[in-house]
C-alpha cells in the first residue's frame, strides 16, 4: 500500500477538485495539494490509494469533498479586515444607501457576504449597520453569509472568537457587541448574531441568488479573496452569477488583487482611493452604447464618476474630452493628431519614458510621475512594473505610506499570481511597524508562489524581531530547503548578486550553525 501519490493520481484528484469547487491547483502547488489530500484521508481513516480508487464513486465523493474542502480553503480573516474598505462602507456607501432608502420610505437592505469563512466579515457588516442605524429594529435587513466549508460555517454560527480575530482597528466601538468567555475568548451578542443568515453554498454551482426576495435584488455583495483561486473559466462564471444577483445600482466588491478578474457587460467599476467596487448598471443604457462600439465590455469610473468607455479589442479608447479623464490606473490621453474635438476620438496608450520618469522621481514630483505611469502601457510590461516599484519606494521614502500602499495594490491587481508585488507591499507595512499586516501580505506572496525565497526570509525576519524565534527558525529552514534544490552557483533574484551557496551559509549562521 503506497503512501505517495503518483502524477496520474494527483491529476485525477486535481481535476475532481476543479470540477466540484472551481479551485485550481497548478504545478507550483502540487506539494500543498498532496498535503491536503493526505490530511483528508487521515480524517476519513482511509489510505491514500483508496481516495483515488473511489473518487468517481458518488457516495464517496460527498464525504471526501466535505473533508477535503476543510483543508483546501483558506480561513484567514478577522473583524473589519481591510481598513480602507470598511472606512468607505462606514462613511460613504452605506450612509448613502440608507439615506436613499429613507427618502423612498423603504427601510430594507439586502447584503451577501460570499465565501464568509468563519464569519468575521458578515458580523462586521452587521455591527456596522447597528452602528449606523439608530432605528435598526425598524429595518428589514437580509444579511446572507455563505461558504463551501461547513466546518467554518459551524464556527461562524457559534460566534465565539479568539483575540486574534480582533487584530485590526475596528473603526467603531465594538465592546457592547461582545462578551468574554471563561477561556479568554469573545462571544458575539445575539443582537448581532441573529442578523446574519449562514448557509452552505458552492459558488461554482449555485452562486446566483434566488429565494423569496427574488433574483437581482441585492444591494451589496462582498466576495473577496476567493476568485483568485478559481480557474479563469470558473471565475468568469461566478462573476456572471454574482452580477445577476445584484439589483441595478447594486455593488460587487472583490479584493484589490481580483479586480482584473471581474469583466463582463453591465458592470461599471469605481475606485475610491485603494477601494475598488463594481456597479451593476441599467442594461438599456449599455445597449445604446453598444450601437456606438459593439465591443464595449466595461465602463470605468473614478471617485468623481467621470466615464471612460473602454474598447476591449485593441488598445483603443473612446472619450470626447481629455479634461474629463479621471486619475485612474490605465488613464489615457490623446496624441497630437487626435486632440479634443477630433471626431475620431481615438486615444493611444503610449510607451513609458524612462528618462522623463526618472527625472520626476529625482525631483520628488511624485504626483506627476504617477500620472506618467497611468498614461503608459501596456500595464504589466517590464517598463511599467519598474516604474511602479520605483514610485512605491519613493512614496514610502517620503513617509506617504497610504499612497505607497495604494500603488502597491494597483501593482498587485495587474498580476495577482506574481509574488513580488506582495513583498513590496509588505516592506511598506513593515516600515510602519504594522507587522501583522506585513505578514498577511507575505503570506499572500506565498499563496502565489509557495517557494518564493524572499518572502520566507522576510517572514523569518519579522518573527525574529517580534520575539517569535521558533516561527523564524521554521521559515529559515524552509528557505534552506528551497536553496538545497538550486545549483550552488545560481545567482538568486532580488539579492544583489548573492549565489545560492552564500545565501545558505548566511542563513545557517543565523540559525547558529
Amino acid at each position: 500500500m503506497s503512501d505517495v501519490l503518483d502524477e496520474a493520481a494527483i491529476g485525477t484528484i486535481r481535476d475532481f477538485i476543479l470540477a466540484h469547487t472551481g479551485i485550481l491547483f497548478d504545478d507550483r502547488h502540487t506539494h500543498d495539494l498532496c498535503r491536503h489530500i493526505a490530511s483528508a484521508c487521515t480524517d476519513l481513516k482511509i489510505p491514500l490509494e483508496t481516495c483515488v480508487q473511489q473518487v468517481n464513486d458518488s457516495s464517496f465523493q460527498v464525504r471526501f469533498l466535505e473533508v477535503l474542502v476543510k483543508y483546501i480553503t483558506i480561513g484567514e480573516t478577522y473583524f473589519f479586515r481591510d481598513k480602507n474598505l470598511f472606512l468607505f462602507l462606514r462613511d460613504s456607501l452605506l450612509p448613502n444607501l440608507i439615506r436613499s432608502r429613507r427618502q423612498e420610505h423603504k427601510l430594507y437592505l439586502r447584503i451577501w457576504s460570499a465565501a464568509c469563512s468563519s464569519g468575521e466579515e458578515p458580523y462586521s457588516l452587521a455591527i456596522l449597520l447597528r452602528y449606523l442605524l439608530v432605528d435598526v429594529d425598524d429595518w428589514d435587513i437580509y444579511l446572507l453569509a455563505t461558504d463551501i466549508n461547513q466546518h467554518m460555517l459551524n464556527r461562524a454560527q457559534e460566534g465565539i472568537y479568539s483575540r486574534w480575530s480582533f487584530r485590526d482597528d475596528p473603526l467603531i466601538p465594538i465592546g457592547s457587541y461582545f462578551s468574554p468567555t471563561p477561556d479568554n475568548r469573545m462571544k458575539i451578542d445575539d443582537s448581532v448574531r441573529t442578523m446574519v443568515r449562514f448557509e452552505r453554498m458552492n459558488l461554482i454551482h449555485d452562486s446566483s441568488f434566488y429565494n423569496a426576495l427574488g433574483p437581482s435584488s441585492l444591494d451589496l455583495i462582498l466576495c473577496r479573496n476567493v476568485l483568485m483561486y478559481f480557474s479563469p473559466e470558473q471565475s468568469g462564471e461566478v462573476v456572471s452569477h454574482l452580477v445577476t444577483s445584484l439589483r441595478t445600482g447594486g455593488f460587487l466588491i472583490v479584493s484589490p488583487q481580483e479586480i482584473g478578474i471581474v469583466q463582463g457587460q453591465f458592470i461599471r467599476m469605481h475606485h475610491h482611493g485603494s477601494v475598488f467596487l463594481h456597479e451593476k448598471v441599467d442594461q438599456n443604457n449599455l445597449v445604446a452604447a453598444e450601437k456606438i462600439s459593439p465591443s464595449l465590455s466595461t465602463t470605468f469610473y473614478s471617485d468623481e464618476s467621470v466615464p471612460v468607455t473602454r474598447v476591449i479589442e485593441g488598445d483603443l479608447f473612446h472619450e470626447p474630452d481629455i479634461h474629463d479623464i479621471p486619475d485612474f490606473p490605465g488613464d489615457i490621453f490623446l496624441d497630437e493628431e487626435n486632440k479634443p474635438g477630433d471626431s475620431s476620438g481615438v486615444v493611444y496608450l503610449l510607451e513609458p519614458d524612462d528618462e522623463g520618469f526618472d527625472r520626476l522621481i529625482s525631483e520628488n514630483r511624485l504626483e506627476e510621475a504617477g500620472k506618467m505611469i497611468s498614461q503608459s502601457g501596456p500595464q504589466s510590461s517590464p517598463h511599467w512594473i519598474r516604474q511602479m516599484e520605483i514610485l512605491i519606494r519613493a512614496y514610502a521614502g517620503n513617509g506617504e505610506y497610504d499612497k505607497a500602499l495604494g500603488w502597491s495594490d494597483r501593482l498587485i491587481a495587474a498580476d495577482v499570481l506574481n509574488p513580488r508585488p506582495y513583498l513590496l507591499k509588505a516592506a511598506v507595512l513593515d516600515e510602519q511597524g504594522l507587522y501583522n499586516h506585513s505578514l498577511q501580505s507575505l503570506r499572500q506572496s506565498l499563496y502565489a508562489f509557495p517557494d518564493y525565497l524572499p518572502a520566507h526570509l522576510a517572514i523569518a525576519g519579522i518573527y525574529k524581531k517580534t520575539g517569535r524565534p521558533d516561527l523564524a527558525r521554521h521559515h529559515y529552514e524552509l528557505a534552506i530547503h528551497i536553496l538545497d534544490l538550486k545549483d550552488e552557483d545560481t545567482i538568486l533574484e532580488e539579492t544583489e548578486g548573492i549565489p545560492a551557496r552564500k545565501m545558505k551559509d548566511m542563513i545557517q549562521m543565523l540559525l547558529g550553525g
